[in-house]
């Protein structure tokens, strides 16, 4: 018979984790050490109570040989004794490293999640739990320190994150690994032993062999004040990210933001603006410190067209006092151009097109078969050029600043004229295009300052 065992104080319930009903069935990463030992017993314990059917997962990762066949088979007996359903996965790691270019703690860590989501999807087991403590936190905490991170990675590990269709909750992370230790004690839980724990090559092994013990001879309290910490951090990370949202909200458009705005606004909430604008045009993609201060210069110093290069093929470009993210991708088979204006014909040759300037006074019936953009020339900031369009190019238009790329699908315009479309600006940013339309403000209002901007193909 299985007696089930008082829960920790420092355990936190499935059911407070994940927001779900106490007897959601939870799947438990299992690899018989310490911690994951304690763990399972935990929500053996949990289960019994709450009527929650609990289910483990082991992977033997085919690196630590008969070892490695050892924790196998010690994962089998236990769940049998508990009466827990146990999936076991055998991988070559190793082969899978080596075919993929990843490092072999990278590779075994794909091959556990892939595992846990099948076996989760398999199944209808929507909570996966994980056995990181409160030491464990601390390490991640060290080493994003040590390389350099964010707000976000002094967060530490999270208590509850996605994981495909389900959830991954870790119920013991407030747990220090000497209270697990204990529990194991009192308990008579036996646990097994990865030799390779005690490798210091492996920084998080050194971290954990060197660098803890060392503070917690400063203060024995380290690990609980750092878990104090990361939850205090997460707190705060979660408030600046809802005032980012709403920042968001009221000022960005697309993949863009007011520079005046971001100048006068928070760094705190900037920085979350800019990064997550980068994120959502690069599909997930994230920018290093040094990117993050060159955009904010970029913005400060706010000069019409300046930009920036990122990852991923994308750039930052000031224009209409805006800052816009943008595909650094150039108009398709046309060579990129920039040209000034000037009154007369003006003749862009990369495209077989010219954009004639005249006074409307002196339009003539030649023109009457042009594409007619009748410009204020007093609402213009600086010179006029006509360059190529760029991915991303957007219109101030209807008090919104629209993109081309849509306008042209709206409007309709054939594909083997969009690339030949001269992008009309001023030192503020996008003026007007042929077939599209004229900047608000810029259309003419008066027949002292109007100018006339007559646009051929050939």
């Amino acid at each position: 018979m299985v007696s089930y065992l008082s829960l920790p104080k420092d355990f936190t319930s499935p059911h407070l984790l994940s927001g779900l009903p106490e007897d959601t069935p939870i799947l438990v990463g299992f690899s018989g050490g310490a911690d994951s030992t304690a763990l399972l017993h935990m929500l053996a314990s949990y289960g019994k109570r709450y009527g929650a059917p609990i289910y483990a997962a082991h992977v033997n990762h085919g690196i630590r040989g008969a070892e490695a066949d050892r924790d196998e088979r010690f994962c089998r007996s236990v769940c049998d004794t508990l009466g827990i359903k146990i999936f076991v996965l055998n991988a070559d790691v190793p082969a899978i490293a080596e075919r993929t270019g990843e490092s072999i703690e990278t590779a075994a860590r794909g091959v556990r999640y892939d595992f846990f989501e099948r076996v989760m999807e398999e199944n209808g087991i929507v909570l996966l739990a994980t056995a990181h403590n409160a030491n464990d936190n601390l390490e991640t905490m060290i080493f994003n320190l040590a390389r350099g991170t964010s707000l976000s990675g002094m967060c530490g590990i999270p208590e509850v994150r996605s994981c495909g269709a389900g959830t991954v909750i870790r119920p013991i992370l407030r747990m220090p690994k000497e209270d697990i230790l204990s529990f194991c004690g009192v308990n008579g839980l036996e646990f097994v032993t990865d030799s390779t724990n005690t490798d210091t090559d492996y920084t998080r092994n050194r971290i954990r062999a060197e660098i803890i013990p060392a503070l917690c001879e400063i203060n024995s309290g380290a690990v609980r004040n750092a878990a104090r910490l990361s939850r205090t951090l997460v707190a705060d990370s979660l408030c600046l990210e809802s005032m980012k949202n709403m920042f968001s909200e009221e000022l960005c458009e697309g993949y863009s933001a007011e520079t005046e705005k971001l100048n006068g606004s928070p760094d705190a909430i900037v920085n979350r603006v800019l990064v997550s604008l980068y994120a959502e045009l690069s599909e997930g993609g994230s920018l290093e410190w040094t990117h993050i201060d060159a955009l904010r210069r970029l913005a400060r110093e706010g000069v019409p067209h300046s930009s920036v290069t990122l990852p991923r093929g994308i750039e930052a470009v000031i224009e209409n006092r805006r800052l816009i993210f943008r595909k650094a991708e150039k108009s398709a088979d046309v060579e990129a151009y920039s040209i000034p204006l000037c009154d007369g014909i003006n003749p862009i040759s990369q495209t077989n097109c010219e954009i004639v300037i005249v006074n409307s006074q002196n339009t003539k019936n030649i023109y009457k078969n042009s594409i007619l953009l009748s410009i204020d020339f007093a609402t213009i900031n600086g010179s006029l050029y006509a360059r190529s369009r760029l991915a991303g190019d957007r219109i101030l238009m209807g008090g919104m600043h629209k993109s081309v790329k849509k306008l042209m699908c709206d409007k309709k315009i054939p594909l083997d004229i969009r690339s030949r479309l001269p992008v009309i600006c001023d030192g503020d940013g996008i003026v007007a295009i042929p077939f599209i339309g004229i900047r608000d403000g810029a259309r003419s209002r008066s027949e002292e300052t109007k100018t006339d901007l007559h646009f051929y193909m050939y």
